[in-house]
């Protein structure tokens, strides 16, 4: 793991100093920023990936995610990673907050920056993933946004349920209530999806996420919002950003034919 992120890092430091991304702010919080890579060719009304890092709710950044940028700007699409307050000087609860309020402004604001705010769509990775999830159940009416802002959604070794994952050992961090737990909990609300959604994550994951995985494809699938699942052999956890980054990958192009 820790290899992995260093060297995931280190290309990201690579992409941010050739390619420096335009930085937002979203909110009044330090934390409320929002980086925004674009393509080289200047042009209005392309698509734009929203993707919310993981690192189990408590580690991870906006830069740990920026080596994934190229795989998207050199298609002509934007990338966008918003930054939010760790569990640490925050709640589950605020961190949704602070992402969906994050979308919501890259919605108002698309056009600046030569993004259609018809085709904004979002991913996440482990626990992105899950808050990804939630932005896929969100109404966005409340934010005064269209019902069908998010055209398309990518969770990469994702939760859906929170139920065992605050059972779990290591994971005291959250405090989440039997009522929170339920809420914050996007395979209770999946039916409310309006897009599409690919659904992936590696063999060489752990057992409770390949069984997440499989539990939140399963409902999307009865849902009828289930755009392809994805299964990648000998991947573990954290390559399988190294194969939606590697731009020549299976899950690669189905991200990218979603978008288009």
């Amino acid at each position: 793991m820790r290899e992995l992120l260093a060297r995931q890092a280190q290309a990201g430091e690579k992409i941010r100093s050739r390619f420096p991304p335009r930085t937002a702010s979203y909110g009044p919080a330090a934390s409320e920023a929002l980086d925004i890579f674009s393509p080289r060719e200047p042009g209005a009304g392309r698509a734009a990936m929203i993707f919310i890092h993981g690192g189990n709710w408590r580690f991870g950044s906006k830069e740990s995610v920026s080596f994934l940028a190229p795989a998207f700007t050199q298609h002509g699409a934007h990338f966008l990673a918003p930054e939010f307050a760790s569990i640490l000087h925050n709640t589950l609860p605020g961190m949704v907050d602070q992402c969906r309020r994050a979308i919501a402004w890259a919605g108002r604001h698309a056009a600046q920056f030569g993004v259609d705010p018809a085709r904004l769509y979002v991913g996440g990775h482990s626990a992105g993933g899950h808050l990804a999830a939630m932005m896929l159940t969100t109404d966005w009416t409340r934010f005064g946004m269209p019902a069908d802002l998010l055209k398309g959604g990518l969770v990469l070794s994702g939760l859906c349920d929170l139920e065992p994952v605050v059972l779990a050992a290591g994971n005291s961090h959250l405090k989440l209530t039997p009522r929170e737990r339920t809420e914050l909990s996007p395979v209770h609300k999946l039916r409310d999806v309006t897009c599409p959604v690919i659904v992936a994550w590696g063999s060489g994951d752990s057992p409770e996420f390949r069984r997440q995985g499989s539990q939140l494809a399963g409902a999307l699938r009865a849902a009828g919002r289930l755009a392809g699942t994805f299964v990648l052999p000998g991947v573990n956890h954290f390559e399988i950003l190294d194969v939606l980054g590697s731009g020549d990958s299976h899950l690669g192009a189905a991200t990218l034919a979603l978008m288009r």
